[in-house]
């Protein structure tokens, strides 16, 4: 009996240490709409207009129509329990605009008529968007001087480029 005591103990003590570090990282969103925020620039994901074929960036953070976006969490059909995989589509009246990898690997994402599923893991940093098309590579910002930000899909090397906050639009 004393064993099973320390025992309950011990793991009791160990579940309170790990609590915390538990707590840090993201919970996954449920659907709804959001802005998409980038954990090293705190600029948001945005198109130029709410058209196929349209690029998304990374722009300042200005709460607009243009960077809301409408994430749909996938629900296991087996289970019916909420899974890490979205569909996520420009907010808005226009249903036919879809976040998705641009076909070429080295070009910016871009809205289409198709449909793209999306892995998010969380992270300290906030969560990490993988593609399945693109085999796992995840978005992250790209930089370019005098120009605004590109958003591109590759491989994480685990910097905050590659975290996204997701904020609910009220």
């Amino acid at each position: 009996m004393k064993v099973l005591r320390s025992v309950a103990l011990a793991v009791l003590l160990l579940a309170a240490v790990h609590v915390p570090a538990l707590a840090e990282v993201c919970a996954l969103p449920n659907s709804g709409t959001y802005f998409i925020v980038n954990s090293a620039s705190e600029e948001a994901l945005e198109v130029g207009q709410a058209g196929a074929g349209q690029y998304v960036k990374a722009q300042e953070f200005t709460r607009g129509g243009l960077q809301k976006w409408k994430v749909d969490r996938k629900i296991d059909l087996k289970t019916k329990l909420p899974t890490n995989r979205y569909y996520i589509r420009l907010a808005g009246e226009v249903n036919d605009v879809n976040f998705q990898p641009h076909p070429i690997a080295s070009m910016q994402p871009i809205i289409s008529t198709d449909k793209s599923i999306f892995v998010l893991a969380p992270g300290e940093d906030g969560l990490m968007i993988k593609s399945v098309p693109r085999n796992g590579d995840a978005l992250y910002i790209y930089p370019i001087t005098g120009l605004p930000t590109e958003t591109r899909f590759g491989p994480s090397d685990g910097s905050s480029k590659f975290f996204w906050n997701f904020i609910p639009v009220e």
